[in-house]
């Protein structure tokens, strides 16, 4: 392309190549400066930290900018009422005031142009507000207006506007975020299936919606930060991007756990939410593996130690029921009874079961303790059932009797020398459980 660009200047002449580039850099220039406001500066509305019955407003004088900011109005969307009389506080700048109007205006003051917010300078100010019954998200708008102007009175003909940058302002305040559930998509015969279980190891999608006080989505929304609730750890997470009002992560556990919540926050307003998982439970699990098609034996192996599980899962609810297992080590307080554990522990997470239900646990000889199967006790620890109550907690399951009935534990020394337990559960039980001598 250099080759062919030279060849040109010498066919036609050296002038028509300057005649070129004259154009080229007459276009760049002019769009440059439609790009970039004359006397710029920023605008932000939020609601106050912890208060959502008040909002902050702020004022900002572009970094760059040869002029100053003496006034502004902020004009309300058409669900929002501010009460005319109303006196902004905590004002931030000294010669500030942000007082309410009679039309409901709120006016932003210097009482002086040697109070007036110079090159990178900002005032805010807390501001008390009613919401009405026309701010929903089928009908009205969040979305404030604002007008500046070098003035400390907001005095001089309209085209005396300073002009604000979009770009760097939001005048959109977050109202709340809404969490999709974060589940697992695993393939089952009847085709794809959504469950509150995700695989450890393995990046799980987590998308947030930010939504404006009128329940629409904040569309130009960048912020928020992760948090935890419980279980999980903040290296876990990706980092968060946003479009359109939707922010995507995603969440990549390294153990087996049960219960696991995170948080989002916007550091500006506060304003918080939790996550949740597919109702109607509130929070998820991580798990090792998930069985989902229904009919067939699920087999599973602990990756430290010779532990085996299988189960058959059934067709509860039209075959959209699945099992999530994994094992993670014991630590002291998780045996329910005297002795050292003879395994990992097991984490049994059904979903969607209506029935009564068999795990088969199978220990290798080199993990069976010595002496008849009847000395082992089966322990359930911290079960939660679907609808997230605790219902059962470091307590032994009992063993089965002639004719097993759920829930009950059925050890046997089989051929070999490895020890089975047969577990009979109920659709509740258990969220993990182990066994010790």
């Amino acid at each position: 392309m250099k080759r062919f660009g030279m060849r040109r200047v010498r066919r036609y002449g050296g002038a028509a190549g300057v005649l070129v580039v004259v154009a080229v850099a007459i276009a760049i220039a002019a769009a440059t400066a439609q790009a970039t406001p004359n006397k710029p500066y920023t605008a932000h509305v939020h609601q106050t930290f912890g208060n959502s019955s008040s909002l902050t407003f702020i004022l900002t004088n572009d970094p760059h900018a040869s002029q100053t900011v003496g006034s502004a109005n902020f004009t309300a969307p058409s669900g929002v009422t501010l009460t005319p009389g109303t006196v902004g506080t905590n004002v931030t700048q000294q010669g500030w005031t942000a007082i309410v109007d009679s039309a409901g205006i709120l006016e932003f003051r210097s009482d002086s142009s040697a109070h007036a917010l110079g090159a990178g300078a900002s005032v805010s100010a807390d501001v008390t507000f009613n919401e009405t019954a026309q701010c929903t998200a089928t009908a009205g708008s969040a979305t404030w207006q604002v007008q500046a102007k070098q003035s400390n009175d907001f005095s001089g003909a309209p085209g005396n506007f300073l002009q604000q940058n979009l770009a760097g302002s939001d005048m959109t305040p977050l109202g709340s975020y809404v969490f999709a559930p974060v589940e697992s998509v695993v393939t089952a015969a009847d085709g794809p299936l959504h469950v509150p279980q995700i695989v450890v190891n393995q990046a799980a999608p987590i998308s947030i919606t930010a939504l404006d006080t009128c329940g629409n989505v904040d569309t130009d929304y960048t912020g928020g930060t992760f948090g935890l609730v419980s279980g999980l750890a903040l290296p876990d997470f990706s980092g968060l991007t946003w479009v359109s009002g939707v922010g995507s992560a995603t969440l990549t556990p390294v153990t087996v756990e049960v219960g696991d919540q995170f948080s989002i926050t916007d550091s500006a307003s506060g304003i918080t939410a939790n996550s949740g998982s597919t109702s109607p439970k509130t929070t998820f699990d991580v798990v090792q593996t998930i069985c989902a098609k229904a009919g067939t034996v699920c087999v599973w192996t602990d990756k430290n130690k010779p532990i085996t599980a299988t189960s058959t899962v059934p067709g509860d609810n039209n075959g959209h029921a699945s099992l999530g297992l994994g094992y993670k080590p014991f630590k002291n307080s998780d045996v329910c009874t005297v002795g050292s554990p003879i395994g990992d522990s097991i984490y049994i997470d059904p979903y969607q079961y209506t029935q009564p239900y068999t795990i088969v646990i199978t220990y290798a000889k080199s993990l069976a303790p010595k002496g008849p199967a009847s000395n082992v006790v089966t322990c359930k620890d911290v079960g939660v059932d679907q609808n997230g109550n605790t219902i059962w907690s470091r307590t032994a399951i009992p063993p089965c009797a002639n004719t097993p009935a759920a829930p009950c534990a059925d050890a046997q020394n089989i051929q070999g020398g490895a020890l089975q337990i047969t577990l009979y559960l109920n659709p509740g039980d258990p969220h993990s459980g182990g066994f010790s001598p």
